[in-house]
């Protein structure tokens, strides 16, 4: 099933990462049956590969998302799986968080490598 980019917002747990610029607008989104203990274990790993600041991941609250959905523009997803259960990384560029491109590739290459 194709997700469109409000559908990440709307229905996953978005994680992203606060304190690294170049991660600007690229979310972990976590949803049933992973919980998350599985996402801040994924987080280490991207941690450990560079590509996750020593910050603890934040995550976008309920009463936001309208917000993120209004104001995101979606760049594109991809879905990886953690012991057979699947989660998505979504890229979205906004006017004040620019994503950056070739980190968006990083996170890509990485999470094809390791998931």
């Amino acid at each position: 099933m194709a997700f469109t980019g409000v559908d990440y917002i709307n229905n996953f747990d978005l994680y992203f990462d606060g304190a690294d610029m170049t991660n600007a607008s690229l979310y972990l989104c976590i949803g049933e049956p992973l919980s998350p203990g599985h996402a801040h274990s994924i987080v280490d790993a991207m941690r450990k590969a560079g590509l996750w600041s020593t910050e603890p991941a934040k995550t976008v609250p309920d009463e936001q998302k309208p917000m993120y959905a209004e104001q995101m523009q979606f760049i594109g997803a991809v879905e990886a799986a953690l012991d057979g259960k699947p989660f998505y990384a979504a890229a979205y560029d906004h006017d004040k968080f620019k994503y950056t491109p070739s980190r968006w590739e990083e996170w890509q290459a990485f999470l094809s490598e390791n998931y």
